[in-house]
């Protein structure tokens, strides 16, 4: 397999690959918009609130703690909190989609999340490479290069997407239906790459079996955690059984290929981006097996809404 993904490394420049698919997936986001939407922003503006507080806030800091008490190398530490900082998995709209949860909000729990990311990203990196580093170490992110590329990854192409729907809507729909599968299944083969083939020419990450036993416990807990978090914290907060299913659901999905880019493009350093590859491979099935348990009315009647 590391034979098979390597060779198939060789024809394809991945990591330019990488970015186009990020770039395709915020575009299906895009045409999934459209202004009537934003209307949902402001009528339930406080719950959006409470969904990004959640994930920008509460679960990075929570699991930023447990990371001090848990045996990994800094390397590994800040690869971790990297994931954590770069939410917005879009697979999380279509396990929504899948399982009648708020679409309209998981999508732009997505969206907002992303808009946020692009700012506050780069200034956390580098105040986290400090942390684990100290001021020698040659980990930084200039922010408004870092900024100016996440931009044209992220956000430009949500933008695009909205145009499209807004003055070709069904073409919008057409491209949604192809896009959207395509990309996920694009970024799993990148993902596949850069997981099993060697990290010549920065292609892949060389993963060991050593790797993943070390790192799989922890990436549970914090996959997991953040799910259970996000649901258990919403309906404390007094949200709706429904919204509160998304919100958890929005949890599970963090936006590994964006941590994967930044570890092993802007940071050329594939260490930090193996805690997201790992996560990657397995925080879909533990996200679906969530949504499941829930729609099924397992954590709450069904009359719950």
């Amino acid at each position: 397999m590391i034979t098979f993904f390597s060779q198939l490394a060789t024809f394809i420049d991945i990591n330019l690959w990488l970015q186009m698919v990020l770039a395709l997936i915020m575009l299906s986001v895009g045409l999934s918009l459209k202004l009537a939407d934003f209307q949902y922003v402001f009528q339930h503006l406080s719950l959006l609130l409470k969904g990004l507080v959640i994930k920008i806030v509460l679960v990075p800091l929570l699991f930023f703690m447990l990371l001090r008490f848990y045996p990994l190398s800094p390397a590994w530490q800040f690869g971790v909190l990297m994931l954590l900082l770069c939410p917005g998995g879009t697979t999380s709209n279509v396990i929504t989609y899948w399982f009648r949860g708020t679409s309209t909000l998981t999508i732009f729990l997505t969206t907002l999340s992303g808009f946020i990311t692009v700012f506050t990203l780069p200034f956390l990196l580098n105040a986290a490479s400090l942390f684990y580093f100290g001021e020698t170490a040659s980990v930084a992110l200039p922010f408004w290069k870092t900024t100016g590329e996440i931009t044209l990854i992220i956000i430009l192409p949500s933008i695009v997407g909205l145009g499209i729907h807004r003055f070709f809507p069904h073409l919008a729909l057409a491209l949604e239906r192809v896009i959207k599968p395509g990309s996920v299944v694009l970024l799993a083969l990148v993902y596949l790459i850069k997981f099993f083939a060697v990290p010549d020419n920065g292609t892949g990450s060389n993963v060991s079996a050593a790797d993943v036993v070390q790192l799989l416990p922890l990436l549970l807990v914090i996959n997991l955690g953040s799910i259970l978090l996000g649901f258990f914290v919403s309906r404390h907060w007094g949200v709706s059984f429904r919204d509160a299913f998304t919100i958890g659901i929005e949890m599970g999905v963090q936006n590994a290929g964006l941590a994967i880019l930044i570890g092993d493009v802007f940071l050329a350093n594939h260490e930090f981006s193996k805690p997201a590859l790992i996560y990657a491979m397995f925080s879909f099935f533990t996200t679906v097996a969530f949504a499941f348990t829930a729609s099924s009315g397992w954590l709450s009647p069904r009359s719950s809404s």
